[in-house]
C-alpha cells in the first residue's frame, strides 16, 4: 500500500487531515464524517510517508473498546504495508497509558511498581475504615460520597492540600480531612486508585524534567480521539507531552459534547486555538451515514446552540423518507406505537439488529420492554439491565414478595440485609438455624416471633398458637435479632389489605433503602429515577386493583420475568435499547427517539443553566445522528406518574427541525 493507496477514497478535508502531520491539528469532526478512517489512515501515513518511527506515535482515546478497535486496524494497514508486527503505535485510553508510565516510574511517585490499582469498592472501603477512626458518622456522610469528591479533585488536579481553598461545605469539610488521610493510606499499602493512574502520572511530567523530556522524545506525535470529552487531568497531560515538538492533532466534535456530568470540559476542544501556535484547522462536515432529511433535521437543531465552532454537516445521500413524528395518549400508547412500526419494519425483511429505541434515562425502558415481552420481540438493553432486573428494582420486589408471601426464602435471603443492618452471614445463619429447631421458613420464624410480643396480629399470621408459644419459649436465643424481626412482621401484617403504592411507600421509608444509597451521584438519580417509575407502576395498579394490587402486580412481574427468559433470539438478532448517551459513537438504519418532552429532553434538571440547556441540545442532535435511513421522534401528551396522569409539553427541540421534512401523526 502506497500514499496513494493510503489517501484513496478520501475527501479533500479527510486528506488534510491525513497529510498535515507537523505542528498542532485540530479536526472537527461531525457525526458520521469518518473519523476512524482518517484516524487510522493517518497514523499509516506518518509510518510510510514520513518515515515516522511507529513507537513515536501514541494514540488515546476513551474506552478499552475503542482502543481495541483502532489498534486492530491500524495493525491490518500497516501489516499489510510490510510493517514488522513487533514495531508498532503505542494505542490505548488514557488510563492505561497512564498506568503504564506509572510502573515505568514508580519510584518517582513513591510507589513500588508492582502496585495494586484499587477499585471503587476498595476506595469506599478504605475511606469508610478512616472515618470509623476519625468518629465520622458513615450514615450522614456517606463513604461514596467521600469517595465521589475526592476523585472529581483529582480529575481537576486538586492536591489534598489544596482542597480546602478549592471547595468549600458543610460535606467538603469533612472531605478535607479525609483526603490526605486516604492519600497517606493509599500509598502505604503500595496501591492508587482509578483517579491517580492520571493525576500521578501529570505530577511526575510537572515536577521531573527528566521523566517528562524522556516521554516527550517517546512520544513525538500525540493524537486524541474524543478531544470533546477530556477533562483537566486529561487536556494537562496531552499539554504536557506535546510542548517540546508540537505535534498534536485531536479529533472530536463539540457538538457532540454531552459528559459534561462526568467532568468533561467541552471548552478544551472550542479552546485548541488559543492554546496551541499555529493551528491547523481541518473540519470533517460531510456525513456519510445518514439521509438529507435526518441531516437538515440536526443541524436545525444544534444551530441553536449559541456556544459552538461554526460548522455545517451536509450529505450527498439520497433525500430519504420524511421525519415520523408522533402524538402518543401516554407512554403505554407510545411504546404500543414504536412496536406497530417495528412490525412493518421488520415486514421490509430489516432485521432487529438495525433499529434502535433511544431514550433520556433508564427508567422510560420500563413501558417499552412490557410492550416488547408482550410482542414476543427480542430485545437487549446496552449499558444497562433490563428494568426488573435492576438491583433497586429486584430488591423491592423481593420486600413485596415476603409481604405477600413469607415462605419465599429466595426474596427473604436476598433483602434480609439490606439495607445493611448487621446481619452478616453469622446473624443468618443464625435465623435459619431457629427457623429449622421450629420447623418453619427463616420468614415464618420471624413472623412467629413477632407475634409472639404483639399476640394481636395471631389470628393474620396463618400460625398456630402453639406455634407461636414453642417460638416464645426460646426468645433468650433470637432476642438480639429483634430488630429484624420486628422490621419484617410489621411490614408482612402492614401488607394485609393495604394497596401495593402504600406498602411499597412504607418499605422504602422503613428501611430507609432510598437513604442508604443516596450519595449524590448520577448513578444514584438513576436508581432513585428507576424507583419513582416503580412507585408510579405501584399507583397505577392500586388505582385499578385496590387491595388486590400486590397479588395482581406480583402475578404479572411472574409472568414478565417468564417472558424474558424464553425470549432469546439465538441468532443474536436483538432490537437495541438504550439511552441517548449510550448511543453515542453507534449508528442504525432505524430509530426511534421516545420521550421527547420538556422535562425529559431536555431534562428538567438543564431548565436554569444555559450550558445544560446546549448539553441537552446536544444530546438531541447525537440522537437525530444515529439514524441513518429513517427517524421517528415520539411525544407523551400525558406520563403516569404516581399522582395520575400529568400532562406533559413537547419537547422544544421538535419546533427547531423543519416542518417540510416532517410528517406528523397523534393518537387523536
Amino acid at each position: 500500500m502506497s500514499s496513494n493507496n493510503i489517501l484513496e477514497g478520501l475527501n479533500p478535508q479527510q486528506k488534510k487531515a491525513v497529510m498535515c502531520t507537523e505542528g498542532p491539528l485540530l479536526v472537527f469532526a461531525g457525526a458520521g464524517s469518518g473519523k476512524t478512517k482518517v484516524i487510522t489512515n493517518r497514523i499509516a501515513y506518518l509510518v510510510t510517508e514520513k518515515q515516522i518511527k511507529p513507537n513515536n506515535i501514541l494514540a488515546v482515546t476513551f474506552t478499552k473498546k475503542a482502543a481495541g478497535e483502532m489498534q486492530e486496524r491500524v495493525n491490518l494497514i500497516l501489516q499489510s504495508l510490510g510493517v514488522k508486527a513487533g514495531v508498532l503505535p503505542t494505542i490505548g485510553t488514557f488510563h492505561s497509558i497512564g498506568a503504564m508510565m506509572l510502573r515505568q516510574n514508580a519510584s518517582n511517585v513513591g510507589l513500588e511498581n508492582n502496585f495494586s490499582i484499587y477499585d471503587s469498592n476498595d476506595t469506599e472501603n478504605m475511606i469508610k475504615e478512616i472515618m470509623i477512626e476519625r468518629d465520622i458518622d458513615i450514615k450522614q456522610f456517606k463513604p461514596s460520597s467521600v469517595s465521589y469528591f475526592i476523585s472529581a479533585a483529582k480529575n481537576d488536579m486538586v492536591s489534598p492540600e489544596q482542597f480546602p481553598y478549592h471547595f468549600s461545605g458543610f460535606v467538603e469539610d469533612i472531605v478535607s480531612e479525609i483526603y490526605p488521610a486516604y492519600q497517606k493510606q493509599l500509598q502505604s499499602q503500595n496501591a492508587v486508585d482509578f483517579g491517580d493512574l492520571l493525576y500521578l502520572p501529570v505530577k511526575l511530567l510537572e515536577e521531573n524534567e527528566g521523566v517528562k523530556e524522556k516521554y516527550q522524545n517517546k512520544y513525538k506525535y500525540l493524537l486524541i480521539d474524543e478531544y470533546q470529552d477530556t477533562n483537566t487531568v486529561q487536556y494537562r497531560f496531552a499539554k504536557l507531552l506535546s510542548e517540546k515538538h508540537h505535534n498534536i492533532c485531536v479529533v472530536g466534535d463539540d457538538d457532540q459534547g454531552i459528559y459534561a456530568w462526568r467532568g468533561a470540559n467541552i471548552k478544551n476542544i472550542q479552546s485548541f486555538e488559543k492554546d496551541f501556535d499555529n493551528v491547523t484547522v481541518v473540519k470533517l462536515e460531510q456525513n456519510y451515514r445518514s439521509t438529507k432529511n435526518v441531516i437538515k433535521a440536526a443541524v436545525h437543531v444544534i444551530q441553536q446552540n449559541n456556544s459552538r465552532v461554526d460548522k455545517v454537516l451536509w450529505t450527498d445521500n439520497d433525500e430519504g423518507e420524511k421525519i415520523s413524528i408522533y402524538q402518543a395518549l401516554d407512554q403505554e400508547d407510545e411504546a404500543e406505537y414504536v412496536v406497530s412500526n417495528i412490525r412493518l419494519i421488520q415486514q421490509k425483511g430489516i432485521p432487529l439488529k438495525d433499529i434502535a429505541i433511544l431514550y433520556r434515562t433508564n427508567y422510560q425502558s420500563r413501558a417499552i420492554e412490557e410492550v416488547l415481552l408482550k410482542s414476543g420481540l427480542p430485545y437487549k438493553l446496552v449499558g444497562a439491565f433490563r428494568f426488573y432486573e435492576r438491583k433497586e428494582i429486584k430488591d423491592i420486589i423481593s420486600y413485596l414478595r415476603f409481604c405477600f408471601n413469607p415462605k419465599d426464602e429466595l426474596s427473604l435471603d436476598r433483602i434480609i440485609n439490606v439495607p445493611p443492618r448487621k446481619n452478616g452471614p453469622k446473624a443468618v445463619a443464625e435465623l435459619h438455624s431457629l427457623a429449622k429447631e421450629n420447623h418453619l421458613t427463616i420468614g415464618e420464624f420471624l413472623i412467629a416471633a413477632y407475634v409472639s410480643d404483639n399476640m394481636e396480629f395471631l389470628g393474620d399470621s396463618k400460625l398456630s398458637k402453639e406455634v407461636i408459644e414453642a417460638v416464645s419459649t426460646t426468645k433468650d436465643k433470637w432476642i438480639k435479632h429483634i430488630a429484624t424481626i420486628s422490621l419484617f412482621g410489621n411490614l408482612y401484617f402492614f401488607a394485609k389489605e393495604r394497596e401495593l403504592i402504600d406498602i411499597v411507600d412504607t418499605i422504602l421509608e422503613r428501611t430507609k433503602y432510598i437513604e442508604w444509597f443516596d450519595d449524590g451521584s448520577e448513578e444514584a438519580q438513576m436508581k432513585k429515577d428507576n424507583i419513582t417509575e416503580l412507585k408510579n407502576v405501584a399507583s397505577s395498579y392500586s388505582s385499578k386493583y385496590g387491595k388486590q394490587s400486590l397479588e395482581v402486580f406480583l402475578n404479572e412481574i411472574n409472568i414478565i420475568e417468564q417472558e424474558q427468559t424464553k425470549n432469546q433470539d439465538g441468532t443474536g438478532n436483538y432490537l437495541n435499547l438504550m439511552t441517548l448517551h449510550s448511543s453515542k459513537g453507534l449508528e442504525f438504519d432505524y430509530v426511534f427517539m421516545i420521550g421527547t418532552e420538556e422535562g425529559l429532553l431536555p431534562h428538567s434538571r438543564s431548565f436554569l443553566e444555559e450550558d445544560d440547556l446546549e448539553e441537552e441540545r446536544r444530546l438531541c442532535y447525537v440522537g437525530i445522528t444515529r439514524a441513518k435511513k429513517k427517524l421517528f421522534i415520539t411525544f407523551a401528551e400525558q406520563r403516569l406518574t404516581r399522582d395520575g396522569f400529568s400532562s406533559q409539553l413537547p419537547s422544544r427541540f421538535l419546533g427547531e427541525i423543519p416542518q417540510d421534512i416532517c410528517e406528523y401523526y397523534s393518537y387523536r
